[in-house]
């Protein structure tokens, strides 16, 4: 129907253009609307359509998501750290590279570092079912609640843009399951990546990026370089 394609029209235009070449009048020429207002009717602003773009694909992907926590919740065992990614990872795969014809992970990607939508993108990836697997993830970690709560945050970062990268050039289910199989074992062994290095890893990261810089106070008080005269 009008909605659904200028919905897909949307995806496909933040994802090949970026958010700020969007507009109300390229999606209903993209979606093929001659009503010059179908936009506006359907959605009442440029937001409220990409509002309904991110609601499109988040909702099922948490029902999935809810649906793989509630089989996790049937075993009477505690739930395996693989068991907890696969709910994190497999319902944006499946809204993603599993989907053909989809940009949503490419759409995701453009909107997700953009001040205009990050409160869009972070209340949907932050629903129920997301933030308690995430919680779960935590739980389950043997690591720190600081390190296995920004480790989680990683991940979920990473599965969106490797999607990004793959999405559109998957060409058989088989190599999609690759990726997604990849993209899991990476994530456990993120996860079960030992602590006791960090401090370590953040001296060597400090070292090698500090060395020769200034306080910020202390540059500013530099005189700007100025160019030679003639």
């Amino acid at each position: 129907d009008a909605r659904a394609a200028m919905i897909d029209a949307a995806e496909r235009l933040v994802a090949e253009r970026g958010l700020a070449a969007l507009t109300l009048r390229d999606v209903q020429t993209e979606a093929g609307q001659a009503n010059k207002s179908a936009a506006q009717y359907h959605f009442g602003s440029r937001e409220g359509l990409l509002a309904a773009v991110v609601e499109s694909r988040m909702r099922p992907a948490g029902e999935r998501r809810r649906e793989l926590l509630d089989t996790i919740d049937l075993d009477a065992n505690p739930p395996t750290m693989r068991a907890l990614v696969e709910a994190l990872v497999l319902p944006l795969a499946e809204q993603t590279i599993y989907r053909e014809g989809t940009l949503y992970a490419r759409f995701l990607v453009q909107s997700i570092f953009d001040p205009a939508m990050s409160s869009t993108i972070r209340d949907h990836m932050q629903a129920e079912s997301f933030r308690e697997v995430q919680r779960r993830i935590v739980a389950a970690s043997s690591l720190p609640a600081e390190i296995a709560e920004l480790r989680a945050g990683t991940l979920t970062v990473l599965t969106v843009v490797t999607f990004a990268t793959w999405e559109g050039r998957v060409d058989s289910r088989e190599r999609a399951h690759v990726i997604v199989a990849d993209l899991i074992e990476s994530s456990l062994g993120a996860l079960s990546a030992p602590a006791a290095q960090i401090r370590h890893a953040v001296r060597r990261v400090c070292f090698r990026n500090c060395r020769g810089t200034q306080p910020l106070q202390a540059q500013s008080s530099k005189r700007p370089h100025q160019p030679p005269a003639g």
